[in-house]
């Protein structure tokens, strides 16, 4: 029996079969493969993707880091500041106590000060008092002793009247008359009898050298209720008038590039001199102290100094418009100007020169001057107080229109200013405020250059209409004292009020002064 040798099972599957199983063998395992190169490829980026976000987290974690280390500094550097600060506040704490303390006293002082005053000022009112009915009983009895001086003189025989003895008694010019014992009677016979040795009488010759008496002090001002002149004193509009301080001499200025000089004398107004010099018209007229120097702002760009004894003419110029106001200064020879070019400029008159400009932001319409302060009112509604050693602005004021002028009281406590909204403010240069504003009904400012004064004593504001008219305030009570009306027919520029308190000169567009008095 022959020996048969079998094929392996797989020599027996047939060879379309075998070649199938041999192919599905070989594909499972790439298969595989391929999934896990697959897979650890996503592994791969996955930890890929996780280590940079692990790196962004870290660098954010030292970010964090480094803020909250810097947050912990300025922590530190502010907790530090705020115990500085709260030793600060301690010791201001403390020093406010001791200021307060100090305050507390100087207001129990100023108001024992302040009662002492007040019985300073009731002793002195009596005092006035008891000396007007003095003096008014003395005028009465001097009247009585001239009527029978004149009444024997009327019966002396002719004889005595060629004897030597009655060659001897001189004749009386003027006399005094009989004086009722009312409030303005009364003072002005008190001015009558401080007057009496300084009085002209009419027809007597006069120089310049003659203008400039002794000071008069003004007690009380009587109100002005008659016009006792009224004459044409320029060939143009009249823009300014100004009294002599020490005199019954008023200057005059106008589109006439003149400034006249008058003497009030037998209730008239009388030429006494002509200056000329002027390339311009006149818009304001200042006297000094001593009454032997005119300074007139001009519209020729200068202002002009003059001497009233001999015309002799300086020219102050430098600006480059209009000149509106110029006024001397406190200190001697010194002058202070303003202009519509923006500037308000100082001068020393010895030299004739600029020493101090000071550049202002507004149209200045005039200027007025203390010790060290220059107060300056502009067309911007403004009033400014300029520091003239520092050229500094250390105060405005705020009006409701633009300024036309500004004028400074006797005792330079308060600044009286006139504005387009047809008003007068009173300033108390004490505290810088506005403690009063004057209207009237009918009052009307007008023009740009309408000036509006203080009465010698500060008792009374005055200022001229657009209509001609005189109104009168009381700057205690704010309510209008009088008006003047009949005189002026055309607007009233500009108004002067003599030191003395006996006359008031009032000027207008129409080539008129018009002379008021109480009598």
């Amino acid at each position: 029996m022959a020996h048969v040798i079998e094929k392996p099972l797989a020599c027996r599957i047939p060879s379309d079969v075998s070649g199938h199983q041999c192919a599905t063998e070989d594909a499972h395992p790439q298969m595989e493969i391929e999934e896990l190169e697959n897979y650890n490829g996503e592994l791969a980026y996955e930890a890929c993707t996780l280590k940079k976000q692990v790196l962004e987290r870290d660098n954010k974690l030292k970010q964090q880091s480094c803020s909250i280390k810097e947050l912990q500094e300025d922590v530190e550097a502010r907790c530090a500041q705020r115990d500085c600060l709260s030793e600060e506040a301690r010791v201001t704490e403390i020093s406010n106590r001791e200021l307060k303390e100090k305050y507390d006293d100087l207001l129990l002082r100023s108001q024992g000060l302040e009662e002492t005053l007040r019985e300073e000022e009731l002793k002195q009112r009596d005092l006035i008092e008891t000396m007007t009915k003095q003096k008014a009983l003395e005028a009465e009895n001097q009247n009585q002793v001239n009527e029978s001086d004149v009444g024997s003189h009327e019966h002396r025989s002719p004889d005595l009247t060629d004897s030597p003895e009655g060659d001897k008694k001189p004749n009386r010019r003027f006399r005094s008359q009989s004086i009722p014992l009312g409030p303005s009677k009364i003072l002005s016979a008190l001015r009558s009898f401080f007057d009496f040795n300084t009085r002209k009488v009419q027809g007597d010759s006069s120089g310049p050298e003659d203008w400039h008496h002794s000071p008069t002090v003004c007690v009380i001002c009587c109100l002005p209720q008659r016009a006792l002149c009224n004459k044409e004193v320029h060939d143009s509009e009249v823009h300014a008038v100004k009294f002599c301080p020490n005199s019954r001499v008023v200057a005059t200025g106008g589109a006439d590039r003149v400034v006249k000089l008058w003497e009030v004398t037998g209730g008239t107004l009388q030429e006494l001199q002509t200056l000329e010099g002027s390339h311009g018209g006149i818009t304001s007229i200042e006297f000094d102290t001593s009454g032997h120097h005119i300074l007139a702002a001009s519209f020729d760009g200068a202002a002009h100094l003059w001497k009233t004894d001999s015309k002799a003419n300086d020219s102050l110029t430098g600006h480059k418009g209009k000149v509106t106001a110029a006024k001397f200064k406190m200190c001697p020879h010194r002058a202070v100007t303003s202009s519509m070019d923006r500037t308000v400029k100082e001068w020393d008159l010895q030299k004739v020169a600029c020493i101090r400009s000071i550049s202002v932001s507004s149209y200045c319409s005039d200027v007025v001057c203390l010790d060290t302060i220059i107060i300056s009112g502009h067309h911007d509604r403004k009033i400014r107080f300029w520091d003239s050693r520092s050229e500094c602005c250390i105060r405005e004021v705020t009006l409701e229109e633009k300024i036309t002028s500004l004028f400074l009281g006797q005792d330079q406590t308060q600044l009286l200013s006139c504005s387009r909204d047809d008003a007068l403010s009173l300033i108390d240069l004490r505290t810088g405020n506005v403690h009063r504003v004057l209207r009237a009904d009918g009052f009307k400012c007008g023009c740009d250059w309408t000036k509006a004064i203080l009465s010698p004593d500060g008792s009374y504001a005055i200022a001229g209409s657009a209509d001609g008219t005189i109104f009168i305030w009381n700057t205690q009570t704010g309510l209008l004292e009088r008006s003047l009306n009949g005189q002026h027919s055309a607007p009233v520029s500009a108004i002067t009020w003599s030191a003395s308190g006996d006359y008031v000169v009032s000027v207008d567009r129409g080539k008129k002064a018009v002379l008021w008095s109480e009598f």
